[in-house]
């Protein structure tokens, strides 16, 4: 087993990860995924069942769960094709989508990761300008050199860095949701007026529903990037159980407790900035360790953005080392985040959560790929790409990210909510068992 160094810049890029290269535990999975989702944007996540779409706190807690459940396992899942593979989550697909076709599916997580980045560092920035009372944009530009710099190392200074981050932010977090929970005088009930806004209560609760889903889908295409290293003993079985369990237990649990928390405030607050969580009941003392957290959270995150897309970049076939794809991305990624910042470009995170609707037929074309082992009847590759486009066009009219796009059906049965995700999902993997044959089938007709 190869030991590395933290502070090695890793030079693996896209390449397949040998077994004499692994190491690292799968309980380092854990405190990865808490640290990237405790944090100001999943609680802002939360808020939108309350505080936007006017649902209840019962009901926004069972939204919730619901949507985390489903995002959770899938993102357990996907995170043991690491294992199985050696390989970064996009690169994989060039076998199921194709070595052109998988071009475009890492061209959008390659967007993504950058343009994640900028919007998430704006909240650091602003952070950073209540508690130091330095402007917004130094801020920004500062926070973008840490995140980089993390993510330009590498692989395992993300999972050293995520494991400290871990025990701070849950620490901080703990003690705001104990406030929240003293404080908070009753469960907030369901806002008739903003129920009326989305389809009523069934439509707000699909529409919840699917946001928490498409919250926990935005990090699917990155979850191979941090297992393909992990030590297995020779026993892949074992290991990816371990994967499994720990990325599961650890999304769940704090993507629930973030977004549950922002039910409870969102309700009364508007969380658009992270000095709105400094409520009147909150004592002053608080505010400088939840900035820290804040800021610290936002690069949990982020650099899971950029390291990712560096790795989506390299998919695209830029011809660069893999800290020059990194500094490339966090390059684009800062330029976004000032643009942002200043206005230049407005309504970017709508358009991001827009973007995403991409990966649900994505995440079950992959799916039925891995674990059916289906062959495509029209090229290698090509069955996977034609069934994954198939499935993004069918869902549009389904689309319902109020108020930025209302799709046809959205529009005129409110009460569905957004049910793009299931549409583009299911159609995509229809049309992907159409276009393929199984291995058995295969044998046979080589046979005969």
């Amino acid at each position: 087993m190869a030991e590395a160094g933290t502070l090695t810049v890793e030079t693996k890029g896209i390449s397949q990860v040998t077994p004499e290269e692994t190491r690292g535990s799968p309980r380092a999975l854990f405190g990865l995924w808490m640290a990237a989702n405790v944090e100001f944007a999943t609680i802002t996540t939360g808020a939108l069942a309350t505080g936007a779409f006017g649902l209840s706190a019962t009901d926004a807690i069972g939204a919730i769960l619901l949507g985390n459940l489903i995002g959770a396992v899938i993102l357990g899942l996907f995170s043991t094709f690491g294992v199985e593979y050696g390989l970064p989550q996009m690169i994989q697909g060039a076998a199921w989508f194709g070595q052109l076709g998988n071009r475009l599916p890492s061209f959008l997580n390659f967007f993504g990761g950058f343009s994640w980045f900028g919007v998430n560092t704006i909240i650091g920035g602003y952070a950073l300008e209540y508690m130091l009372g330095t402007g917004l944009i130094p801020n920004i530009i500062a926070l973008c050199v840490i995140q980089v710099a993390i993510a330009a190392i590498g692989h395992d200074l993300i999972h050293a860095a995520e494991k400290y981050f871990f025990f701070l932010l849950v620490a901080i977090f703990l003690i705001l949701s104990v406030f929240a929970a003293t404080h908070v005088g009753h469960l907030p009930p369901a806002n008739p007026k903003l129920l009326k806004n989305v389809g009523g209560t069934s439509g707000a609760f699909i529409l919840t529903t699917s946001i928490i889903v498409a919250y926990v889908l935005g990090w699917i295409p990155y979850s191979s990037d941090y297992t393909r290293y992990l030590h297995h003993t020779g026993d892949r079985a074992a290991t990816r159980r371990a994967v499994f369990a720990n990325a599961f237990s650890a999304t769940f649990l704090s993507c629930v407790w973030m977004e549950v928390l922002g039910a409870l405030i969102g309700a009364t607050v508007a969380l658009s900035k992270p000095s709105d969580l400094f409520t009147p009941w909150m004592p002053h003392w608080f505010h400088a360790p939840l900035i820290i957290a804040i800021v610290i959270g936002t690069i949990s995150a982020n650099i899971l953005n950029i390291y990712s897309a560096t790795l989506s970049s390299l998919a695209l076939g830029f011809r660069l080392k893999q800290y020059q794809a990194a500094l490339l991305s966090g390059a684009i990624g800062t330029v976004i985040s000032v643009l942002a910042a200043t206005n230049f470009i407005k309504n970017y995170e709508d358009f991001l959560f827009f973007l995403g609707y991409w990966t649900a037929p994505w995440i079950a074309v992959t799916m039925l790929a891995h674990y059916t082992r289906r062959r495509s009847r029209i090229g290698r590759g090509n069955a996977g790409f034609v069934a994954w486009i198939v499935g993004i066009a069918a869902s549009v009219p389904f689309f319902n990210q109020y108020p930025l796009f209302v799709g046809s059906f959205a529009a005129t049965h409110p009460g569905f909510g957004d049910i793009s995700f299931a549409v583009s999902a299911v159609v995509a993997a229809c049309v992907f068992l159409a276009l393929t044959t199984s291995a058995e089938t295969v044998a046979e007709e080589v046979a005969a």
